[in-house]
């Protein structure tokens, strides 16, 4: 792990999460290729790109997003992303809304 700044935020149902203060450009580019990776460009009739998007591309922008910034779940970092997926959503919600600013404009 590195040593980057982190800070800790309790949830409305107390849990403790240490989450990165910022996001490195390698951090978004990953989660961004595995998001879009997938996804095919074509070209309309007129020659114009057309972007063909899942319907769950928000939902993995979100996934990978906290995934990306959470170092630990209550003092833990054992299996984060599957702790974290299996959380209450209103606690789930809390952590993605504390952490989403961390890639505005990114994702």
């Amino acid at each position: 792990m590195d040593n980057r700044e982190t800070k800790e935020i309790t949830t409305p149902g107390g849990l403790k999460v240490v989450c990165k203060t910022y996001l490195t450009a390698r951090e978004v580019n990953n989660a961004l290729r595995e998001i879009f990776g997938s996804q095919e460009v074509t070209t309309k009739p007129d020659g114009s790109p057309q972007t063909k998007f899942s319907m769950v591309v928000g939902i993995e922008r979100n996934i990978k997003l906290v995934e990306a910034a959470v170092v630990s779940l209550d003092g833990s970092t054992e299996n984060l992303a599957d702790r974290l997926q299996d959380l209450p959503a209103s606690e789930y919600t809390a952590i993605l809304n504390e952490v989403k600013t961390l890639a505005d404009g990114n994702f």
